[in-house]
C-alpha cells in the first residue's frame, strides 16, 4: 500500500525526497510497474513535473529524459526507425501513452527487444545526484545490487548509428525467445546484443569490425536454456539472426555481404 505521494517540480526536489534514509520512496514515471508492485512502499515520487520529459538531438547524441513517454519517443522524427519498430512491437498504444523510457528499461528483463537494441547501441545512462554516467551494459549486471544514484536522469546514444534487430517468438503476441540486435559505427565498430533469455540481454560482440559476428553470437548463448527454448536452438538461431541484421545494415549501406 502506498502511504505518501509526492510530485516534485524539479530534479533537485525529487533527489532530496528519494535520498531520505528514513523513507523507502520509489520514483514513478508512468506508474505501469509500481502499480503492480506496491508492497513495502512508504511513498512514491511522481516525476511528471520534475523536468525529465525531453528529447534533445542538437549535438552528437540523442538525449532522452528518463520520464519521456514511449509514445513521445516513437513520434520524434530523429529517432531511428528500428527503435520505433521495437517500441511498436513491445508496447501497445495504451501502454506507450503511460510508460516512460527510463521506467521501461529499469523494469525490463532479457526478453525486451527495446532493451536489447539500446544495449547494442551502447546507450549511456545519467544518474542523479552528481550526473553520474554509466553505460547501460555496465549497469545491467549490477542493477539489483548497486545503483549509481537515486534517480535516472537521461539516456543518450550516438546519432547516425546503423542498427538492425531480428527476433523470433512462439506466436505474434508472445514475448521473444530470441533477439539479436546489431549496431555499427562509421568507424566500423560492430556491437551485437542478444536477448530472449535470462534477467537481461547480453553483449555477444563488441569489436573494431564485423568479423566473427556469427561465431560470437553462437558462443554467447552456449548455456541459454530455459522452459521456452533449448540452448542448442538459441545458439544456432542467434548466429543466423545476427547475420541477418548485419546483412540488412550492409544493404542499407549499399554493400551486401
Amino acid at each position: 500500500m502506498i502511504k505518501d505521494y509526492f510530485r516534485p517540480k524539479s530534479i533537485e526536489e525529487a533527489v532530496g525526497l528519494l535520498q531520505d534514509p528514513q523513507k523507502k520512496r520509489t520514483p514513478i514515471g508512468g506508474g505501469t510497474t509500481v502499480s503492480r508492485h506496491q508492497d513495502g512502499l512508504s511513498g512514491v515520487v511522481d516525476l511528471q513535473n520534475a523536468g525529465l520529459d525531453f528529447i534533445l538531438a542538437t549535438g552528437q547524441y540523442i538525449q532522452v529524459g528518463a520520464a519521456t513517454r514511449l509514445e513521445t519517443v516513437l513520434s520524434y522524427p530523429e529517432i531511428d526507425l528500428e527503435m520505433k519498430r521495437a517500441i511498436k512491437i513491445e508496447a501497445n498504444q495504451n501502454i506507450r501513452n503511460a510508460a516512460t523510457l527510463g521506467g521501461w528499461l529499469i523494469s525490463s528483463d532479457g526478453r525486451s527487444i527495446l532493451s536489447t537494441l539500446l544495449l547494442a547501441m551502447d546507450t549511456i545512462m545519467s544518474w542523479e545526484p552528481g550526473t553520474q554516467k554509466i553505460h547501460f551494459g555496465d549497469w545491467l549486471p549490477l542493477r539489483s545490487d548497486v545503483s549509481p544514484g537515486v534517480l535516472l536522469h537521461e539516456l543518450a546514444w550516438l546519432k547516425g548509428l546503423n542498427v538492425a534487430f531480428e527476433y523470433v517468438a512462439r506466436s505474434p503476441k508472445d514475448q521473444p525467445v530470441l533477439i539479436a540486435a546489431v549496431a555499427q559505427w562509421g568507424s566500423g565498430r560492430t556491437r551485437v546484443a542478444l536477448g530472449g533469455f535470462g534477467d537481461a540481454p547480453i553483449i555477444a560482440l563488441d569489436g573494431p569490425d564485423d568479423n566473427g559476428v556469427d561465431l560470437a553470437s553462437r558462443d554467447a548463448y552456449i548455456a541459454a536454456e530455459d522452459a521456452w527454448a533449448t540452448a542448442l536452438y538459441r545458439r544456432d538461431v542467434a548466429a543466423k539472426l545476427a547475420m541477418r541484421c548485419l546483412n540488412r545494415i550492409n544493404a542499407i549501406k549499399g554493400n551486401e555481404v
